[in-house]
Formats: structure tokens, C-alpha cells, sequence
């Protein structure tokens, strides 16, 4: 059962290496945010499958800010679509293109981009294009499962080749599993590094804000008296927020 304190130590050895190394990119990324919510701009958020676990946590979250637009895309969340078709439709790199051109992305957003891998053709076809837009990319990634392999999009480019304006890494390794078990490689990091992440963002993000005097848009859970009162007023006023693309 030594699997137990193995994992244990994998993820607390991770969060640690986050904290002690991403901090200056986490506070940068807020400060984009900030900066992109003061000039009347959005902040999305996208991943491809597991990835898409990370805009599904902070979207309507209890302790989660009201600012995040999920592009929750058919197909690439798990969700009624059948696992190896998602890993088809996720090397598709047209998909990636026709995500960002049928969306509401503008200049002058922020779009966060989570994958761990950072080499399949739809996270970086999206990347390219959102790009082309001129908006801010902030990613979401593991920089040495990304420099591992070979990428497969077109143009040979992973998302760290982008150039992304801010890069996280999740320090998941290649292949994202971290104990072995029976001769298994087992014990996936990046979902709980992910959320890690995006959240101490989000506290980036609401610190920044109310530093400036302003009261940080945050989601009480609906279970608690004081809930339904808090988010019935920030669905009101992010009503256009929580619509999702």
C-alpha cells in the first residue's frame, strides 16, 4: 500500500514547486486579468478534454471569481462523446481554427489555454489563432512534457513556441502519471496542479483587485443563508459572462 504515501508525496512535491517557482507568473497572469476586466475586455478559458476539467471548476464555482467564460467545446470535454473520438477530434487542427473564429474573442481579452502536453494540433491551432486576434494568451502547461515530443500540429509549433505572454507550468511529468503500481505508470498530477493553479489565480486576481478598491466579483456557495442573495446579484452583473459562447 505504499502507493498511498507515494502519490501523497508526488502531488505535495508538485504544489510545492508551484508555489516556490510559478509565483511570479501566477501574479502576472492576474495582473493580466485585472488589467483586461478594467479596459472592458473577458477572460475565456479552454482545454481539450481533461484540460477542459480546469474552465469546468471555476465556472459558477462557490470561492471562484465571476469573470470566467468557459469554452466548453462539444466533443472536447468528455462530456456524451466517446473517449477515443475526443482524442481524434483533438488532432483535428481545422477544429482548433473554427473554435476561435465561431467564438466571441476580441482583442482586447485574455484567454487562459490549459494542456499539459501543449502538442496537439487544436490547443495550438486555437493558440495561433487567438494570436492572430492580438488578444493575451496566458497557458496553462507542463514545460517538460511539452519538450519531450515532437508537436503535431502543421507547423511543428507546441504552445510554449506560441509565444504564450504567460506560461505556468503544472510540472506534471511526460505523460502526466507519477507512481508506478503492479508495473503500472499510474497517478495522474495535472487536474489537481491545474485547479491548484487557476484558483491561486483567481485569489491573485480578487487580492489585486481589492488592493485597487475594488470588491472582488466572488461566488458564495448556494448552500450557505447568505449564497443564493451573493450570486443572484453577480449573475446579474455578469450576466454576459456566465452565457456561455
Amino acid at each position: 500500500m505504499d502507493h498511498f504515501d507515494s502519490y501523497k508525496a508526488v502531488i505535495i512535491e508538485k504544489l510545492e514547486k508551484i508555489v516556490e517557482n510559478e509565483r511570479d507568473s501566477i501574479r502576472k497572469a492576474a495582473e493580466l486579468i485585472v488589467n483586461t476586466l478594467l479596459n472592458d475586455g473577458r477572460v475565456y478559458i479552454f482545454g481539450c478534454n481533461h484540460s477542459a476539467i480546469i474552465p469546468q471548476e471555476v465556472h459558477y464555482r462557490a470561492g471562484s471569481l465571476a469573470v470566467y467564460i468557459p469554452l466548453l467545446i462539444p466533443g472536447l470535454n468528455l462530456i456524451n462523446t466517446k473517449p477515443v473520438l475526443s482524442t481524434f477530434m483533438e488532432r483535428n487542427e481545422q477544429f482548433g481554427k473554427d473554435i476561435v473564429l465561431s467564438s466571441r474573442i476580441r482583442e482586447k481579452d485574455v484567454v487562459i489555454i490549459v494542456s499539459t502536453s501543449g502538442r496537439n494540433p487544436v490547443p495550438v491551432a486555437f493558440a495561433l489563432e487567438v494570436k492572430k486576434i492580438g488578444s493575451r494568451i496566458i497557458v496553462i502547461t507542463s514545460k517538460k512534457f511539452c519538450k519531450s515530443f515532437p508537436s503535431r500540429h502543421s507547423s511543428g509549433k507546441t504552445l510554449l513556441d506560441i509565444p504564450p505572454d504567460v506560461v505556468i507550468d503544472n510540472f506534471a511529468d511526460p505523460g502526466d502519471v507519477s507512481v508506478e503500481v503492479e508495473n503500472k505508470k499510474m497517478g495522474p498530477v495535472s487536474t489537481i496542479t491545474g485547479v491548484f493553479i487557476i484558483h491561486l489565480i483567481s485569489m491573485t486576481v480578487a487580492d489585486l483587485m481589492a488592493r485597487q478598491g475594488i470588491d472582488p466579483p466572488v461566488f458564495v456557495s448556494s448552500n450557505v443563508p447568505e449564497g443564493d442573495k451573493v450570486n443572484k446579484k453577480l449573475s446579474k452583473e455578469f450576466e454576459d459572462f456566465l452565457k456561455l459562447p
